[in-house]
């Protein structure tokens, strides 16, 4: 496939009608943004995240996204059913867009967008069936990895296989403070043992997080241990149970840089890292931490962190399907093997490197 040749300046991304209200499918979605604001870099990005919900991508992540999207459409609520998609009113149909780009699989929705006027139109509903270009040679119709389903819709609208950066750019402010609460020198080992619902099962217990975290302090390591908004109860039982360990602050409170992008900047500084399956693990990941990702249930083929280093351990291989059958010496041995390929950022940004993400 040639790549195409006339320039976009205008693009539209439907993600869903529904609601935005998972932080780590919102993860998946920033190496597509950055692909295509890279192969796109005339075009401005509007963005269809769902009609209710945190808008993670206009808020919490906004410093990850740093400006690549320029518009939000928040009240696009497109019936599921083809008929009723057909005869939907709004008012975006009375706009043109070099490039539509329909990320999910419910036809009614694909029909209205292509309704929309439009220069050309992807999407890989029906193995993309309804789209006006096909993937680049080498590449699936139905990659079972969400992240690389998003890649491959890029791809397919710029032409050629797009590759994300190996790690998520991050504002050199964020960066300035992760070497601020990570100097060099120690061995970091992250440890997140948080999920956004604490009542789907996809929590290794807190007590085995701390055991792991003591393990690495005793290997002369610094564990650093990453508690999100609603975990502020941990802090003392972790502070005690491993006083080696460094618990930051990254509530963003009294000023101070905080949220997603300082949890991002910090994965830079990490020789590896330990997470369930959530957000945190997604934030971590697209730091470029190397990650070792617990499963019970759910499936890592699909939502698996987008790492530069992956190991993944299910609770299926250890005869279940509840995570608590992850055995903490399983967990030893995976980080092993991920402190030894190292850290993304072992030593402060340079003035160079901080002056290209700012």
């Amino acid at each position: 496939m040639s790549p195409v040749r006339s320039i976009v300046r205008s693009i539209l991304v439907y993600v869903t009608s529904g609601e935005d209200n998972a932080m780590g499918e919102n993860m998946f979605k920033l190496p597509m943004i950055l692909v295509l604001a890279e192969a796109f870099p005339e075009a401005r990005i509007t963005w269809v995240p769902g009609v209710g919900g945190p808008f993670f991508l206009q808020k919490q992540l906004a410093p990850l996204v740093d400006g690549r999207i320029h518009e939000f459409i928040a009240d696009l609520d497109i019936p599921s059913d083809p008929w009723g998609a057909l005869t939907y009113r709004h008012p975006i149909l009375k706009r043109r867009f070099d490039l539509v780009i329909d990320t999910q699989r419910l036809v009614g929705p694909t029909l209205f967008l292509k309704r929309i006027r439009h220069g050309r139109f992807v999407s890989d509903n029906w193995r993309y069936f309804f789209s006006e270009r096909k993937p680049p040679d080498g590449m699936s119709r139905r990659p079972k990895a969400l992240v690389d389903k998003l890649l491959t819709l890029a791809s397919t609208a710029a032409g050629r296989r797009l590759e994300p950066p190996a790690a998520l750019p991050v504002p050199a402010a964020f960066q300035a403070e992760a070497d601020r609460l990570l100097p060099p020198g120690p061995v970091y080992v992250g440890l997140a043992p948080g999920v956004g619902n604490m009542t789907q099962g996809r929590d290794w217990p807190l007590d085995r997080f701390l055991a792991v975290a003591a393990a690495q302090a005793a290997r002369g390591r610094t564990p650093v241990i990453l508690l999100g908004p609603h975990e502020g109860a941990w802090r003392a039982q972790a502070a005690e149970a491993v006083p080696a360990a460094l618990i930051p602050d990254l509530s963003g409170q009294d000023g101070g840089l905080g949220g997603p992008a300082l949890t991002v900047a910090l994965a830079g500084r990490l020789s590896a890292a330990l997470a369930n399956d959530a957000g945190a693990g997604h934030l971590l990941a697209g730091g470029g931490a190397p990650m070792v990702s617990l499963f019970g249930w759910s499936k890592p083929a699909k939502r698996a962190p987008f790492a530069r280093s992956l190991t993944v351990l299910r609770a299926q291989d250890f005869g279940s399907e509840a995570i608590t059958a992850i055995p903490i010496e399983a967990v030893l041995e995976a980080l092993e093997s991920q402190i030894a390929v190292g850290p993304l950022r072992a030593g402060p940004t340079t003035s160079a490197s901080a002056a290209g993400s700012a």
